[in-house]
């Protein structure tokens, strides 16, 4: 709503009570309902309870909050009587407008209201009353540069969106870029994970080959002990071999020997059969 100091009330005197605002004493403007009854304008109650203070009504007098207002509009022939109240514009000094119909009027027709060149926005810094507002732009210099200037304008906005557009492409590629980035990490851990396993393989291999070798040097040295065995065990094989010969001949010398123990053991018992005969004469003499 255009501010209430561009108009005056007509007739002001003869507003019926009931319509005033017991804060700004003027006719309401966005009327709300508190609890106790009483109608404020919008903004005045709310800028009255930003101060701390109590209820204007004398019935009433509690602490302001947010909670005494009412959520419930008020009545529409309220509204519909407050927006038939006769004004008279302060700028161009018209009267018997409604005050429902005053923003339309200074927005439209009123011929002082001051308002912008339409080459505001190319850089004409004029502000004036809307009765000399065509003069004006008729002699204006920016509008008669408009056309160029919208073109530089569409020239310059193609520029803004190609602009965005890069940005948001530039957006999209920092962002892969730093996915990238993350995945090329991940895959670097990952990648450093994996040498550090190959080594710790590598070192496993070096210490099973070292087992290898050593295993091999053993079965080497196994090897030749093996050998050397062997080459005993055919020597000895071979010895045996010819142990049967040799047996042989001792059994036959045995033999031999036996046969000559056997003859002398003979010998032996006939001389003692010859000697005995001696001493059994020599002991019959002797009875």
């Amino acid at each position: 709503m255009i501010s209430s100091s561009f108009y005056e009330y007509v007739d002001r005197e003869n507003i019926d009570p009931d319509l005033i605002c017991r804060i700004c004493r003027s006719p309401l403007i966005d009327p709300i309902l508190v609890q106790c009854g009483d109608t404020y304008c919008r903004l005045c109650i709310e800028k009255y309870m930003g101060s701390g203070s109590n209820c204007p009504s004398q019935l009433c007098n509690q602490l302001l909050s947010t909670d005494h207002l009412t959520p419930n509009p008020p009545p529409r022939l309220v509204i519909s009587i407050l927006d038939k109240l006769q004004v008279r514009c302060q700028l161009c000094k018209k009267t018997n407008i409604n005050r429902g119909t005053f923003d339309e009027h200074i927005k439209t027709s009123c011929s002082e209201y001051r308002i912008d060149c339409p080459g505001k926005n190319i850089g004409c810094q004029w502000f004036g009353p809307r009765n000399v507002y065509d003069e004006h732009t008729q002699t204006c210099l920016f509008e008669k540069l408009r056309p160029m200037v919208d073109i530089l304008y569409k020239v310059i906005e193609n520029q803004r969106l190609d602009i965005e557009k890069l940005q948001k492409q530039t957006e999209q590629q920092t962002t892969e870029i730093g996915q990238q980035k993350t995945e090329i990490e991940l895959q670097k851990t990952k990648l450093e994970q994996q040498t550090t396993e190959l080594g710790q393989l590598n070192t496993q291999v070096a210490q099973q080959k070292a087992q290898l070798e050593q295993q091999k040097t053993e079965l080497g040295q196994q090897k030749i002990e093996i050998e050397l065995k062997k080459s005993k065990f055919e020597q000895l094989e071979a010895q045996l071999q010819q142990q049967p010969i040799r047996i042989g001949g001792i059994q036959s010398q045995n033999q031999n020997q036996n046969h000559e123990i056997l003859s002398i053991r003979q010998q032996i018992t006939t001389l003692e059969e010859e000697m005995n005969k001696p001493r059994s004469a020599i002991h019959w003499l002797s009875k």
